[in-house]
């Protein structure tokens, strides 16, 4: 058990990349340093360095492998969450002193903004998605 009383869950992973395995720990449906897509989870290698997607799927341990878990060693970094999440705060500010100066609807100051700060954040993590997938063109 972790902090909070969610328990630890531990997969074992294998970089795409480098082919480094490891027990990767996480608590299910939570993520503060990772991109969590269903079954698979994009996050750095802790041997490469770089982000990919891995199956966090094939649950257990192996007591041969290293492990890590949600950590600094696996984040995806506070640059890639600030271009993730950092337009839609500013864009939903902009919408909040629009509407409190009057300039617009106060209700369209504020859904215009969130809906492009939406888009924004979706497109990011789809072009997280195919860089750490390798899809880099679409065919």
């Amino acid at each position: 058990m972790c902090e909070g009383g969610k328990p630890i869950t531990t997969s074992i992973v294998e970089c795409p990349h480098c082919h480094y395995k490891f027990n990767y720990e996480f608590i299910p449906g939570t993520s503060f340093t990772s991109i969590r897509l269903g079954p698979a989870r994009i996050f750095k290698c802790p041997n490469c360095k770089d982000l990919h997607k891995f199956n966090i799927s094939h649950l257990g341990t192996d007591s041969t492998l290293p492990t890590h878990g949600d950590n600094i060693d696996t984040s995806i970094g506070g640059k890639t969450i600030g271009l993730a999440i950092g337009p839609l705060i500013a864009l939903l500010i902009m919408g909040i002193l629009l509407a409190a100066i009057g300039t617009v609807q106060s209700a369209l100051a504020i859904i215009i903004p969130v809906v492009i700060g939406l888009a924004w954040l979706i497109g990011y993590i789809v072009y997280l998605y195919r860089k750490a997938t390798g899809r880099t063109r679409i065919e």
